[in-house]
This record gives C-alpha cells, structure tokens and sequence, in this order.
C-alpha cells in the first residue's frame, strides 16, 4: 500500500512540475515570441490612410480605479510614443483623449466630475477638422496582482474609422504584459513595431 501511494505521489509530483515547466515556456513564448496583434476586422484601403484624428478613449469603467495611477504610466510608456510613431508615418497628424460615456457617469457617481460634464463627439471634430479618418485606442481591460496595484496586463482595442461613412475600415486587439519576472510594464517598442508590420499588411500605411 506504502508503494502505491508513494508511485501515486511521484506521479503528483511529476504532473506539477509538467504544468509549471509548460506555464513558463508558454510565458515565455507569448512575452517574446508570439505575435502579439490580432486583426478582428482585416479591412484594406486602397491607398496609405493620411492625416487621421489619434483618438485616445480611456475605458475607465472596465478597469479597477485601483489601477488608474499604474495605467497613467501607459501614456508614457506605449501610448504617447505610438502616435509619435505613427505621426512619423503620416498615419495619424493630431490627437484628442476623451472618457467613454460609462467612465464619465462613473466619474459622476464618485464626485469627481460635474454632473453637467459631457465628452466631445469626436465624430464631429473629425468632421469639423478636415480629418478622413480616425484611429481609437481604447483599453478594454487591465489586470494586477491580488495583493497590490501592480498591473499584470492591459488589453488594446485599435481601431481605424472611415469618418465620411462612419464605419470601421480595420481593428485589431493586443495584450501588453508586465515582465515574466516582475518589474512593471515594458516599454512599448515590439508591440509598435508589430502593430505597424499590420497595419502595413492592410495598406494602411507605407
């Protein structure tokens, strides 16, 4: 009996430490190797989109308010360079960030916004401006640790809007993750760099 339960325990044993071995591979592997942009809508214009509204929608409700000084630090680390990024390929020329409908009643609620406070239509600046296109980054999800306000990982949603006829022309959606290690959210660089190799695929720039 001794024998059977000690055979049973190694095979425990060994289950354990399979999973933990195929979870830091797995890390490892979508941290470093996986492309880390999926296209939802693989739109494709005709020629390179010019002078789009960068639209930056802070999607606060879907997000703990725990975590809003730690997704602050997006600006500067993915979102801010991005549209520099894409400034620099004519994709993009000015940008506007706004508080989705449900983030600005949230805000309401917690006085911490008039209650007469509404957010520009930027369907209409866009109209208003001259502007052919608007590209949205929006975040759809934000995830930390238990026990602090660490962030673990911020979900994307991308999208390029035909402003004249109000539709979407192409999205994608991506996950930033901290370092497999620990130590905060990465700069924003290799999901730049994948994100443009798409957008380039569609034709959406050069």
């Amino acid at each position: 009996m001794k024998d059977v339960k000690g055979k049973i325990q190694t095979v425990i044993g060994f289950l354990v430490i399979g999973f933990l071995i195929f979870g830091l591979v797995r890390g490892c592997y979508n941290r470093n190797l996986a492309d880390p942009v999926t296209v939802v809508t693989s739109g494709r214009v005709a020629s390179p989109v010019k002078n789009a509204l960068f639209w930056h929608e802070k999607e606060l409700e879907k997000t703990a308010f725990a975590f809003s000084s730690e997704l602050s630090l997006e600006e500067s680390l993915f979102i801010q360079p991005l549209y520099e990024d894409l400034k620099a390929t004519g994709l993009v020329s000015e940008q506007i960030t706004t508080m989705s409908e449900i983030a600005v009643e949230k805000m309401i609620e917690l006085d911490a916004y008039p209650d007469t406070g509404t957010e520009p239509d930027v369907l209409e600046i866009a109209e208003e401006g001259g502007y052919p296109y608007i590209f949205e980054i929006t975040i759809t999800e934000a995830k930390g640790k238990k026990n602090t306000n660490d962030l673990n990982s911020v979900k994307y949603l991308f999208s390029l809007y035909d402003v004249p006829n109000d539709s979407i022309l192409w999205e994608a959606e991506s996950t930033r993750l901290s370092g497999f290690w620990g130590g905060g959210m990465p700069k924003g660089d290799k999901l730049i760099a994948a994100l443009k190799k798409h957008l380039k695929e569609a034709n959406i720039i050069e």
